[in-house]
This record gives C-alpha cells, structure tokens and sequence, in this order.
C-alpha cells in the first residue's frame, strides 16, 4: 500500500508539472478545444477532468470519515461508468471560463491533499468495505487517482498529451 506522505507526493509531483504547463498558456490556449489527445478536450476540459476526480475523493473521504457509504460509489454499480462520470463532467465545466476551472483545479487539490495529510496512518489504512478492488481507504483514493500506470498516478497519464500541445504553442 502506498503511504499517506508517498501519495500526497506524488500528487504534489504531478499537479505542480501540470499546473506549470497550464501557466505557459494564455486564456485562448487554455480554452481552445481540440488540443489535447487527439480529441475535443481543451487545455481547460483536462484541469477540469483532474480536478473532477480529486473532487470525487473528497466525497468519499467525507462520506467514509462519517461512517456512510459514500454516494459515489453507487456511480459504480453500472457498467461503464468511468466514462458517464467523465462525460457528465465535461459537459459541466463546457461553458465555465478558463481562469474559474483552473481555480476549481487549484482549490480541489489543495483540500485532497489537506485531507490525505490530515489522515493518520490508521485512518488510511482502515478497511474500505465499499469497493471489491480496494482493501483500504488509501487504496481507494488510490485508485479513483490512478491510472492504468498504478495508482496516485492519474494526471501522469494526461501528461504527454499537454506537454505536446504547449510544445506545439512554443515553436
């Protein structure tokens, strides 16, 4: 299991290299869609994205911390609901100007990581009983922050894509 200070590291680690690369973008570029992967998303619809998800933790922390199974969970019991969740995200930051999501994106991390190092040890060590694939709550956090390069490493999947496109803004 990944420790409470290897994972705020790592999400410190990835979230300062994208907001750097978010910082070397004006207002146009960050909004301008169909920049990043090969698809419709903007530089703005990939913070929201990330931001998203580090919202979705918050939610289970809260919910776990009183004992309840947190209603996110239920977004699960449906196949394909990685893919709902992201487009209804997507669909719900469409319209926001840059500078609103990139401060949603800031202010996100910053209570995730407050909230993993506010934890004890034993606090993320605790049982999670409300997903088959997560022994632990860190384990949870870990995956709903993961990707398919391990856990906690969720916006180093999304890397390549942004780096690319402010490469592309430099030349």
């Amino acid at each position: 299991m990944t420790t409470r200070d290897e994972a705020i590291r790592l999400l410190e680690d990835q979230h300062a290299e994208v907001a750097a690369l978010l910082a070397e973008l004006d207002t146009s570029a960050i909004e301008r869609r169909g920049t990043i992967g090969g698809g419709e998303w903007s530089a703005k619809d990939l913070a929201a994205h990330l931001g998203a998800w580090e919202g979705f933790v918050l939610e289970v922390l809260e919910a776990f911390g009183r004992g309840e199974r947190p209603a996110f969970e239920d977004e699960f019991l449906e196949p394909g609901a990685t893919d709902r969740l992201n487009a209804r995200e997507e669909q719900r930051c469409l319209d926001a100007p840059g500078d609103e999501v990139l401060a949603r994106f800031e202010e996100l991390h910053l209570r995730v990581v407050g909230a993993i190092g506010s934890m004890t040890d034993e606090g993320w060590a605790a049982e999670y009983p409300y997903d088959p694939d997560d022994a632990t709550i860190g384990d949870r956090v870990g995956s709903l922050l993961g990707s398919d390069d391990g856990r906690f490493r969720h916006a180093w999947a999304h890397l390549p894509d942004l780096r690319a496109y402010v490469d592309s803004i430099r030349r």
